[in-house]
């Protein structure tokens, strides 16, 4: 027997989905599959920006298209996303991980399948671009079909080669890097606008680039208070088999050369006559069992033989790569959240430790200073500095009425500004505006 829907609640799905028929947008994130597992090479923050992002946007209404490369057979072409969004994955080289310095040759490839999933009929009202290669796609887009250019860059090729320079003295990947710069240069001057992450980035953009300052809006990544809180130390220890009496100093992320994982490693030297009980537990990384990253892989060896170099090769656990639905019990067992990078466009891991209400220590680098205000909302450090990164744990060590005055700080300020639902309206107003609706 056929089940109809009774006429008023037909005609409301029918209304609102003309509706966001009308408001339906193509995102890029070409390297970063937004539904991929977190916390290997190439997944971390801009998955999580752009899955938020999107939800939310959905949830007003907005018809969202992400598209990103098909990167493994097992993942389906289509997954919906939303009520009315979906993520797209195009063919585009071997249907394998490919880092991203090597996926240039392959964007023509990308683009096309792109031309052929819409039939070369353009449904969107504008292309969003997330980073230099998603950015890449969106200004062809843009360029093919006439309709306004939004770029988020989440990194900058400039400044991450400076930064590679000064920490490693390593250009062998010049020639990839001009590559980037041309392209990034060619995004910014036909975007219609940039989406910045930090007033760091901006200024970067601005002096690096060139970018008009007025074609650049500032608004940062964002939250889920929800999914992110503070649990029983406790219990949470117990589940990790932490032991009880250890002073935990977590880090959270992919495991890569500009996280300055180094650094940390080196304070847990400094700091194991002081501290007798620390434990450095670090959480990413695709590098157990036979789906192991190669990269990933590459530097967990290096990061092992450093602390071997440092007789701390026991004071430090690599924990590889954690759902995302499990990090709070890593960031309630811990007693100070350390991120320890040498560039760091935003960081919405410092985000998610201030949620579940644990005392941060970063580097004073690029967008961690957004959120990381020293000594009211966290302590800043000099980066690639262990003796200074000790002398920040042992400020916090000594005094718990710092660390409970910076906890408190923290969660007030996330609470109050960085929030998704409020971040994706702001986003949502720039698409009205370009779009005069």
């Amino acid at each position: 027997m056929e089940t109809r829907l009774p006429p008023k609640i037909f005609l409301i799905r029918k209304m609102d989905n003309n509706f966001a028929e009308k408001r339906k947008i193509a995102m890029f994130s070409i390297h970063s599959d937004p539904l991929a597992v977190l916390g290997a090479q190439e997944s971390g923050g801009q998955n999580v920006y752009v899955n938020s992002l999107v939800r939310e946007l959905d949830k007003k209404d907005w018809s969202v298209d992400v598209f990103t490369r098909w990167d493994d057979a097992r993942k389906k072409k289509i997954t919906n996303s939303g009520r009315n969004s979906r993520l797209i994955r195009l063919k585009g080289g071997p249907v394998k991980y490919i880092p991203r310095m090597e996926l240039y040759d392959f964007f023509p490839e990308i683009y096309q399948s792109f031309l052929n999933f819409i039939g070369n009929q353009n449904p969107y009202l504008l292309f969003h671009g997330h980073y230099w290669d998603g950015g890449w796609m969106a200004l062809k887009a843009s360029q093919q079909f006439l309709k306004p250019l939004i770029e988020n860059f989440h990194s900058l090729g400039k400044v991450r080669l400076q930064t590679q320079q000064r920490y490693l003295g390593n250009i062998n990947e010049k020639s990839a890097f001009d590559q980037r710069f041309a392209i990034e240069e060619e995004i910014i001057k036909a975007a219609s606008l940039i989406i910045s992450l930090s007033e760091a980035e901006k200024k970067d953009l601005n002096a690096l680039y060139g970018a008009p300052l007025e074609k650049i809006t500032v608004i940062p990544g964002g939250i889920n208070l929800a999914q992110f809180q503070c649990l029983p130390k406790e219990n949470c220890r117990e589940k990790l088999n932490f032991r009880k009496n250890d002073f935990v100093l977590l880090f959270v992320g992919r495991l890569e050369w500009r996280k300055g994982l180094g650094t940390l490693i080196s304070a847990v030297n400094l700091l194991k006559n002081d501290i007798p009980n620390i434990k450095g537990i670090i959480v990413g990384g695709r590098i157990f069992g036979r789906q192991k990253n190669k990269d990933d892989f590459k530097e967990y060896q290096r990061l092992l033989r450093k602390a071997k170099e440092e007789n701390v090769e026991e004071l430090i656990r690599f924990v590889g790569r954690v759902d995302h639905g499990r990090l709070p019990l890593y960031y309630s067992a811990a007693d100070i959240f350390v991120i320890p990078s040498y560039y760091e466009p935003f960081g919405l891991v410092t985000l998610e430790a201030m949620a579940c209400r644990v005392p941060v220590i970063a580097s004073k680098m690029g967008g961690l200073q957004i959120s990381v205000k020293d000594g009211e909302t966290g302590l800043l450090f000099e980066p690639r500095n262990a003796k200074d990164l000790k002398e920040k744990v042992l400020r916090l060590y000594n005094s718990k009425e710092l660390a409970e005055k910076l906890v408190k700080n923290a969660y007030d300020n996330i609470k109050n500004n960085y929030s998704w639902k409020d971040i994706a309206e702001k986003i949502r107003n720039i698409y009205k505006s370009l779009l005069n609706l």
